[in-house]
């Protein structure tokens, strides 16, 4: 797909084209690149923030299932001294 953009500073582009330089890149790869790479950034962010959730959720969980378990390991001790 291709993308136009019109009317930029030509000092922006000036900057631009350094930075193309310095990567031994043209003007349209080099903007070509960061913008792919831009948007790469944000579904990596955002699925980042996903997997933090997750992660807390997770926690949450296995917090509540030691909880739990450790109550039935009382329970468990409790009958066993019950039998003897």
């Amino acid at each position: 797909m291709d993308l136009f953009i019109r009317d930029v500073d030509p000092h922006a582009v000036k900057k631009i084209d350094e930075w193309a330089k310095k990567k031994k890149m043209s003007r349209q790869v080099y903007l070509k690149e960061f913008i792919e790479k831009a948007t790469m950034l944000e579904m990596i962010s955002n699925a980042d923030d996903s997997f933090e959730k997750q992660l807390q959720v997770n926690t949450l969980f296995l917090e509540k299932t030691s909880d739990s378990l450790d109550g039935l390991v009382d329970i468990l001790k409790e009958l066993m001294i019950d039998d003897d």
